[in-house]
């Protein structure tokens, strides 16, 4: 399950607008004007900025088309009027992405939703979260500024990355869903982690490289830090496993030439959220432990050097061990939570 190429486009010109940022010049006007853009987004804008509107563009827009035409929110969402995060990677007792961590239930003419879920962009106005209801997994619209929504943070997050839920009216609701191998959830999510690994692991690519820069310059001679063969082991693991992830990520959905619903896909995305984890971990440490002056960020001057906060890099699917039990599930490693 893919976006349309104009319709990405369009969204990720008003995404860029409300932000008061402009797409990347001298875009093609070709079918891959969105995905061109995309990428230039990533090399030159923080990772929130990039993560989150990559988000929306392979994320949220494919999985409004499970919504009726003309259902409240869909024209604003796909103009990027407004933003909106998928909080389809709610951690639960079992971990699972088949088991919604949201109820549902009729009163009158009204859904009303109670439970809780994550969310990974910070200035979301909306969310695509699944839910129970008569039987069946369908998708609701939750508006973050309805009544019944609570928004919070967890860990060192400020405000924001979680939602609660205490009678907040659904704005729209889906046709039945699923996470089976063919379907729409399926299609989407490996759809979405391809285009997410193939960009976010530049990220700590760069982060390497800055620290390498880094390291040079703290000391002279035999004496700089970036000729310890500790550091440079550490730096070396960690640069390998960036190479190799990132060249499972750019042979995408043909990689081992697997349907959605398969191995791959998760696979290379365990490995892009834990290296982009580490990577962060790594750069704090070594800006701690040995006096570095840019932290948590390199020292090259991007936009990107001031903050990043460990919410913003690790919302993203769940986090790690979301990740990694969905990729069991499919490995069969786990039972079902909920059947499709």
């Amino acid at each position: 399950m893919t976006t349309a190429p104009d319709r990405a486009l369009t969204a990720l010109h008003g995404l860029l607008t409300g932000r008061g940022l402009d797409l990347p010049p001298n875009a093609p006007k070709d079918g891959r004007a969105s995905d061109e853009a995309l990428d230039r987004i990533w090399e030159t804008r923080p990772f929130a900025v990039a993560a989150a509107l990559t988000e929306h563009v392979h994320g949220v827009l494919p999985l409004l088309d499970a919504f009726a035409a003309g259902a409240p929110l869909l024209d604003d969402i796909r103009a990027g009027h407004v933003t909106a995060s998928l909080g389809l990677f709610t951690p639960n007792a079992l971990l699972s992405l088949t088991a919604p961590a949201v109820r549902a239930g009729r009163d009158g003419g009204r859904t009303l939703l109670h439970g809780r879920y994550r969310y990974a962009t910070q200035d979301a106005e909306a969310s695509v979260v699944p839910v129970r209801l008569d039987g069946a997994t369908r998708l609701a619209l939750v508006t973050h500024d309805a009544a019944g929504v609570r928004l919070h943070g967890a860990g060192r997050a400020a405000g924001w990355g979680w939602a609660e839920l205490d009678g907040a009216p659904a704005a729209a609701l889906s046709r039945p869903v699923d996470w089976a191998p063919g379907g729409e959830l399926t299609a989407a999510l490996d759809a979405y982690a391809w285009a997410f690994a193939r960009r976010a692991l530049a990220w700590p690519a760069r982060v390497i490289a800055d620290l390498r820069r880094a390291l040079a310059r703290a000391g002279e001679g035999v004496e700089a830090l970036s000729t310890s063969q500790y550091l440079a082991h550490e730096l070396s693991k960690l640069e390998i496993e960036i190479s190799l992830a990132s060249t499972a990520a750019r042979f995408g959905a043909g990689f081992k030439t697997e349907e959605p619903g398969g191995q791959a896909a998760l696979a290379t995305l365990l490995s892009t959220v834990d290296l982009i984890r580490r990577t962060a971990r790594t750069a704090e440490d070594m800006a701690t432990e040995l006096g570095l002056e840019h932290s948590p960020a390199g020292v090259a001057d991007r936009p990107d050097a001031a903050d990043w906060p460990d919410a913003a890099l690790q919302a993203y699917f769940g986090g790690r061990r979301v990740v990694e039990n969905e990729l069991a599930r499919r490995m069969g490693l786990v039972p079902e939570a909920v059947g499709a």
